[in-house]
Parts: C-alpha cells; sequence; structure tokens
C-alpha cells in the first residue's frame, strides 16, 4: 500500500513522526543501522522487552525493573545500546548509567554506542562531547550516558558510581559482579524507586546470587526474562552441534541455553546445599513481619519453625558436642563466629548459632569478650580459630583459661592457620600424611554436604549463601587451587568446625563411613575362612584417626597365626556371597591368590 505524502497535512507528518519517536523499537527501524548497513531490525524478543518498559501490562503497568538471563549471540547488549540512544535522544537531562564487572565491556558497549551514533546523522550532530577516561556521551539537550566498572572482587567494588544520579541503571553481565558492587549501584535507585529504573541482563554463571533471585522470584518486583540462544533466527542444528563440541556440558547449559544449572566453578554442590537448608525448618534468631511474610510467599510453613533461641548463661542450651569456628577480618569484614554441634536426634552436624562482631576500634576485644560469654552459654568442647589477624586473641583467650582453670580456654582453643600443614593417618595404609588446611577442611566439608550430614538454617543465608558462591579462582603455579577471599568469612568459620570434629572426634564421625568392615577375626563354621580386612571411610582417606589409639592387633598375636594363609598373587574373583556385610562386593574383580 503506497502513501502519496501530498496528500497528507503536516499535522498529520508530526503524528506519524510522534508515534514513530516515541517507539524505540520503530525509530531506531527509521534511523539506526545494523553492521551490515541495513536498517536496524529488532527481533521478536527485543521487541517484547522495549514493549514492556514503555507499556508492561495489565497488572503492573511498564516495567521499572528488568532481569534478562539470555544466552550466547542472542543481542542483550544491542538491546540495551539501542535503547539507551532513544532514550537519551528523546529525553531532556537525563542520566543513564552502564555498569559491568569488566573495563573492556564498558570499552566495548561504547564502541557499539559510536558506531551507531556515527552511521546515524541525526545522532551525529546532537552529540557534545565523548570521551574515554571516562566513558562519557553528552548529548546537547542535555542528557548523558555513561559507563563505570563496579568489579568483579571486592575491595572498592561500586566506590565509582557512589553519589551518581541516574534515570535508567543498566548492569551488564550482572552475574560476575561482586554483591558489594550490586548494592552500592541498585542504591542509586532509592532516591525515586518508581521512577528509576533497572535493568540487569547476563549470561547465567550458576551462582545462586542477587541475578538468581530476581530471575526467579517474582516477589522482588523485576519482570524476569529468558532468552536462549536458540530464539536466535540464525540458530540452527550445525550450531548447535559445534557449540555442544566445543563446550562442556555445564558450559552449554550457561552460555547457550541462559539456565543456571551447576556453577561451573563452584566448590559444592549447589543441590547438596539445597538439601541442607531444607532438611530442618529452624531459626536461631526470631523472625520480624516482613521477613514472615516473604518466607510464607516461597511456600514455607512459618507455624513449623522451631526455634532456639534465648540461650544465655542462665538458660543454657541443652548438652551436646559443639565446636566453635571464628575467622577474623578487622578491616575488611565482620569477624564471623559460627557453633556448630552434633543434633543427636538428627544423626547430623547443625549449625547451632552464627555471631558477627561488627568491625570497629576495638573488634578484636569486643570478640575476645564474645567468645568468654559463647564458652560459658554453649560449653564447646573446642574453639578453632584462624591464626591469620587472629595471633592476639588466641593468646588472650589461652591466658583467660590460666587466669580461670574452670573454663579450659586455654586446654580448648585451637591455632589454625590456613596455610599449614596438618598430619593426617591415613585410615587403610595408617601412614602418617600432611595435608594442606584449608584444602582439607573444604573437602571435608564436601564430603558431609554430598552425603546429607549437614543442616544449616534456611533462615539465615549467610552460610548457605556463601556455600553456593564459593569458587576455585586459580590453580597455583604449585597445582594448589586458590579459593574466593571475598564474603565467605561466614563459611571459613563453619569449616573451620568441621576440621575440628573430623580432627578431635574419630567416634562421630564413624557414622559418615559408607563401607563398614569387621575388624575382628571370627571363626566360621564352613571350610571358608574370613580375611581380615581394613576398616576405610567410605573411599574417602582424609578422616583422621588418631595417633594415640591402642596397639592394632596383629596376625602374630593370634596363637593359630600360622594356619593363616598367605597373599601370593592376583586372580580374578569368583562370585560369592560374603560374611562380612556392608563391606563386601559381588562384582567380578582382583583378589589375591591364597594357600
Amino acid at each position: 500500500m503506497s502513501i502519496d505524502l501530498d496528500e497528507i497535512s503536516n499535522e498529520e507528518l508530526d503524528q506519524i513522526e510522534l508515534e514513530i519517536r516515541s517507539d524505540p523499537v520503530k525509530w531506531a527501524y527509521w534511523k539506526l543501522k545494523d553492521p551490515k548497513g541495513r536498517p536496524w531490525k529488532a527481533r521478536w524478543y527485543q521487541k517484547d522487552m522495549m514493549h514492556g518498559i514503555l507499556h508492561g501490562d495489565e497488572e503492573s503497568g511498564p516495567h521499572r525493573r528488568i532481569a534478562a538471563r539470555m544466552g550466547r549471540r542472542v543481542g542483550k547488549t544491542e538491546t540495551m545500546v539501542v535503547f539507551c540512544l532513544w532514550y537519551a535522544f528523546h529525553h531532556k537531562n537525563s542520566r543513564l548509567l552502564i555498569t559491568t564487572p569488566y573495563e573492556h565491556q564498558v570499552r566495548l558497549i561504547f564502541m557499539r554506542l559510536n558506531e551507531l551514533i556515527d552511521d546515524c546523522p541525526e545522532l551525529t550532530y546532537s552529540i557534545k562531547s565523548r570521551t574515554k577516561n571516562p566513558f562519557i556521551t553528552q548529548f546537547n539537550n542535555g542528557s548523558s550516558i555513561m559507563g563505570f566498572t563496579v568489579g568483579a572482587t571486592s575491595g572498592n567494588a561500586g566506590a565509582s558510581v557512589r553519589g551518581q544520579r541516574a534515570d535508567w541503571i543498566f548492569m551488564d553481565e550482572i552475574d560476575y559482579m561482586n554483591r558489594d558492587g550490586i548494592d552500592a549501584v541498585t542504591a542509586i535507585a532509592m532516591e525515586d524507586p518508581r521512577r528509576i529504573g533497572i535493568w540487569c541482563s547476563s549470561t547465567p554463571t550458576g551462582k545462586r546470587d542477587y541475578f538468581y533471585e530476581i530471575c526467579t522470584n517474582p516477589d522482588t518486583g523485576y519482570k524476569a526474562y529468558h532468552f536462549p540462544s536458540s530464539v536466535n533466527p540464525d540458530f540452527d542444528e550445525k550450531m548447535e552441534g559445534e557449540l555442544r563440541a566445543t563446550m562442556t556440558k555445564q558450559g552449554y547449559i550457561h552460555e547457550v541455553e541462559a539456565d543456571f544449572g551447576e556453577e561451573t566453578v563452584g566448590v559444592f554442590s549447589k543441590t547438596a546445599v539445597e538439601r541442607a537448608k531444607s532438611q530442618y525448618m529452624y531459626s536461631y534468631r526470631e523472625l520480624n513481619a516482613w521477613e514472615h511474610e516473604q518466607f510464607k510467599k516461597q511456600g514455607y510453613s512459618v507455624d513449623d519453625i522451631v526455634y532456639f533461641t534465648g540461650y544465655t548463661r542462665h538458660n543454657m542450651p541443652p548438652a551436646a558436642t559443639r565446636i566453635v569456628g571464628v575467622d577474623w577480618d578487622k578491616y575488611g569484614e565482620s569477624t564471623q563466629i559460627v557453633v556448630t554441634e552434633f543434633d543427636e536426634m538428627l544423626k547430623k552436624f547443625r549449625v547451632a548459632m552464627r555471631y558477627e562482631i561488627a568491625r570497629g576500634d576495638f573488634t578484636y576485644d569486643n570478640a575476645v569478650n564474645k567468645l568468654i560469654e559463647i564458652n560459658e552459654i554453649w560449653n564447646p568442647k573446642f574453639f578453632y580459630i584462624d591464626a591469620g589477624h587472629g595471633e592476639y586473641q588466641i593468646e588472650m583467650l589461652r591466658k583467660h583459661g590460666l587466669l580461670d582453670p574452670s573454663s579450659e580456654m586455654d586446654k580448648k582453643v585451637k591455632r589454625i592457620h590456613f596455610k599449614q600443614n596438618i598430619e593426617i593417618r591415613d585410615p587403610v595404609t595408617r601412614e602418617i600424611d600432611k595435608k594442606d588446611a584449608k584444602n582439607f577442611m573444604i573437602n571435608q566439608t564436601s564430603i558431609l554436604l554430598e552425603r546429607d550430614q549437614i543442616v544449616v538454617s534456611p533462615f539465615d543465608d549467610m552460610i548457605w549463601k556463601q556455600m553456593m558462591d564459593y569458587q576455585v579462582v586459580r590453580i597455583s603455579a604449585t597445582g594448589k587451587p586458590q579459593y574466593t577471599s571475598e564474603n565467605e568469612h561466614a563459611l571459613d568459620s563453619f569449616m573451620l568446625t568441621i576440621m575440628g570434629f573430623t580432627l578431635e572426634f574419630p567416634n562421630i564421625t564413624k557414622i559418615l563411613e559408607e563401607i563398614r568392615v569387621g575388624r575382628k577375626v571370627k571363626v566360621s563354621k564352613s571350610n571358608n575362612q574370613e580375611a581380615l580386612q581394613e576398616k576405610v571411610f567410605g573411599g574417602y582417606r582424609d578422616v583422621y584417626q588418631s595417633g594415640k589409639n591402642k596397639r592394632e592387633i596383629e596376625e602374630k598375636d593370634n596363637p593359630n597365626w600360622h594356619l593363616n594363609k598367605v597373599t601370593l598373587g592376583y586372580s580374578k574373583r569368583k562370585k560369592s556371597s560374603s560374611l562380612w556385610g556392608r563391606g563386601s562386593s559381588r562384582k567380578m574383580g582382583t583378589s589375591r591368590s591364597r594357600f
């Protein structure tokens, strides 16, 4: 259908132009060019997102909070750039902040901004200035598009955006950002939450953190979009095959399917952490009214919550085997103290309480006083304390034990340096082996977690969220993994308690055995004599065995030792039933020949 422009009045032309300019999709098709020089044409999902921002739906109205979970090569950054140009050009004195975790990402975004500007005369003439350090594009109408990095690590994360004004905030690749940086950026919207928009987009990493929450929980107020790479019109079976051939399974889930899956670099299994926090509905603090409402929306029955609160020196908790873990960080984070007990009813290790000592001028002294109080309330068997930033506190606690022998603090306090080696007796070979302390406690925690032997409160997200986010950030030249060094102090405190249980109470950790084999030789009425086997711990050889145990019974201690069969070589094992119970196997394999 052709239109004769001579028959259209100026008023009608103005109305048509107003309609086009009020829609970023139509304006982009009219004014912008794609990389091949053709009019920029939005795909259906890009239209859907921009329409949601302008019009929304009948229930909520225009969407001022966007969470876009998008796969590789879908065009999430392109969509954001086009919207920024349209908004800045058509809204006087507007301020748009673009934030990314790394500088090269900001540089690429502004490179694409400049390409679109240079191919559009209307935009070219509207630009007042463009700078790269800092990344700022200013328009003649007073609007600005500004680019910042908020950091993927802690420290001064988000410092560059503090105090900024904004009409729209864009956080690209937010799942790679540090939580402190995210909090600093989103705090800008507190000036006027209904007016200031927030656009979050990323390819998922698997972390169960801020991006996961806003994408999966509607009560956060975000409109969630999920567009895997398959929505790209160019995506076909050949491309899918190439991507699957060049990527890991988890990489394909994250990058192509735009699903959270498991965190690729995560240390602990996300599903195991979910099980740990959903086994037992308990809390060691009273929930406020807002928390009650939020947990109800998430499907929790708050009437079923078991509370362990109000314990003092005069109202002590029931007797139990407990260990306290302490991790210090005077200037970076608060001191974290975790009390873990072996729950006799659940037969599992349960976080009984977590304390937090706010950083300040007297952080160390306050923490020492709190630990003395904790000793009087909980009566733990041991305190496993991080030696980093903690030498003074350890000395003061032991000194208190000498001044007050009834506290036994001089005996209970154990100094642990994460870089030290600890001696572990191999339960199979009985040899002493040296293990890196931090790797050892992480390994033991992971084992217990996967065996469902750890219980954490779902209403204290400090520990379980830090488990979700715990990562191997790099491998050293000597082959040792280097772990997350931020937002992990509560988790480190908890893992110190697990190390304590493993080292101090082998009798308790015996319940964790997957293979239980008898150690005593028993005479059988049959002609087949049973072989004496070593007790093993489910294939995990890091479990501690005390070097002070009694001497093991040797074959020569048996008066009939000369009648025992002696190993010669190897032969195929025959299928037969075993009298040894859980530790036996009916599978074919190799066994030692005997005479």
